[in-house]
Order: structure tokens, then C-alpha cells, then sequence
């Protein structure tokens, strides 16, 4: 019979996070992370086998709470043709400030690396995908989607503090204009 693991993955996620929100990406080594976490470099390999498979998850988690969110208003959108964009948006307003430059932060910081900017390619080639320019009701999805995404990306980047009441007025209006 096997040791029981005692090395929280969470935990080891969580001082990845800090080492590249304190530190920036170039310095996210597993050396680091063991520092951060308060154990032994072979007990991050022991959770997470590489550097990689660490930033794999690190930017599956990021993606998971969000797509949560997403589907819970996606859920509650109904039959509606661009509903996938307004669970976004949605989803992007429900986004704490943490998670949200959280989310940003890790992001940036990954997204020069082909291996690892793929996934957020395929992502947005995704929501992109679901809407019809050549509709009116499309234009209003597109033009929906790159507002929230131009928000969270001020908001996550630190680059203009909304407050909590300007954040959701912003959401509103985007989400008016995509149910006009």
C-alpha cells in the first residue's frame, strides 16, 4: 500500500499563482513554487511532473471558474441566437477583480508561448464563431463581446480601477446592447 499524498495540488497552484503575480512568468520555476508552497522541490514534481504540466493546470483552473460562471448564465439565457456571448459577458460581470487579474495576469504572461496561447485562440475562435456579422443582432454580439473583453482586460490589467457599481453599470449597458 502506497503513502497517502499529503501535497495539496491546490496549494501548489495557489504558490504558482503568487510566484507569477509577485514575480512575473520568467521567474515561475519550480523552485520557487516549492519556496512559496513551504515544501520540497520533489513534492511540487511529485503533485506536478513539469513545468509545464504545472502551467497546464494553473491555466485550466483559471479557465474552469470561469466556464463555471459562463454556464451557469448560459443556463439561464434561454433559446436566444447569441446566447453563448451574453453567458460571457455575463459570466465577465459576475468575474471578482481578484480572479479577474488573476486571470489576466496568468494570461499575459503565458500567452507568448505557442504551446500554451493555442488554447485561448481556440477559445475566442470559438465565441467569435457563434456570431453572424452580416445580422444585425451579430453586430450587436461582436460589438458586446469586444466591450467586456476591452473591460476585463483594463480591469485585470490594473489599467482603470472600475469600482464595483461602475463595473456592473458597464456590464448592463453591454448586455442592453446585445439584448436590443
Amino acid at each position: 500500500m502506497g503513502r497517502r499524498q499529503t501535497i495539496d495540488r491546490g496549494t501548489i497552484l495557489d504558490a504558482a499563482e503568487q510566484v507569477v503575480l509577485r514575480d512575473g512568468a520568467a521567474h515561475l520555476t519550480i523552485d520557487a513554487v516549492a519556496a512559496e508552497a513551504g515544501v520540497s522541490k520533489g513534492g511540487v514534481l511529485y503533485a506536478y511532473a513539469s513545468k509545464d504540466i504545472l502551467i497546464d493546470a494553473m491555466l485550466e483552473r483559471v479557465v474552469a471558474v470561469y466556464d463555471k460562471l459562463a454556464e451557469q448564465f448560459l443556463a439561464e439565457a434561454g433559446d436566444h441566437s447569441e446566447r453563448h456571448i451574453l453567458a460571457h459577458v455575463q459570466a465577465s460581470a459576475g468575474a471578482d477583480p481578484t480572479s479577474g487579474g488573476r486571470a489576466a495576469a496568468l494570461m499575459a504572461s503565458f500567452i507568448r508561448s505557442p504551446q500554451f496561447r493555442s488554447s485561448t485562440i481556440d477559445y475566442y475562435r470559438g465565441l467569435f464563431a457563434r456570431i453572424d456579422p452580416a445580422t444585425e443582432r451579430g453586430r450587436r454580439a461582436r460589438l458586446a463581446l469586444l466591450a467586456a473583453e476591452g473591460a476585463f482586460t483594463l480591469r485585470g490589467f490594473g489599467l482603470h480601477p472600475f469600482s464595483d457599481a461602475e463595473w456592473q453599470a458597464i456590464h448592463d449597458d453591454i448586455i442592453a446592447v446585445l439584448l436590443s
